[in-house]
């Protein structure tokens, strides 16, 4: 189960608010976020997730934020690297605005 934690931003609208379901193989990174210097967007319950290895002892993992560095901005975003997900229009769509973000434009929503 994936949810978005930052209901201000338009371009997260398109994802249903309480949640939605996403199969993939997802990506754990070792002490990833220990600064929490970003703003989460996306995030994984781990207790919903079946899992086949060790699991990680952190509830969540962050699956996608922005930040600001330096004089420019960052956008991250893993949910996702399979062939399925790139015709999802929601996540296309969501991709496409964080470009917008990282450039300083508007979102298109």
């Amino acid at each position: 189960m994936s949810s978005w934690l930052t209901p201000t931003i338009l371009w997260l609208k398109s994802f249903d608010p309480t949640g939605f379901v996403h199969y993939d193989e997802p990506y754990f990174f070792k002490n990833d976020y220990l600064n929490y210097n970003f703003r989460p967007l996306l995030y994984m319950d781990l207790d919903e997730i079946k899992m086949k290895r060790e699991r990680p002892k952190d509830k969540v993992k962050y699956l996608s934020w922005i930040k600001k560095y330096g004089a420019g901005r960052v956008f991250y975003s893993s949910p996702s690297h399979n062939a399925q997900s790139m015709e999802d229009p929601k996540l296309l769509s969501f991709f496409l605005n964080g470009l917008y973000y990282v450039v300083g434009a508007k979102s298109k929503r």
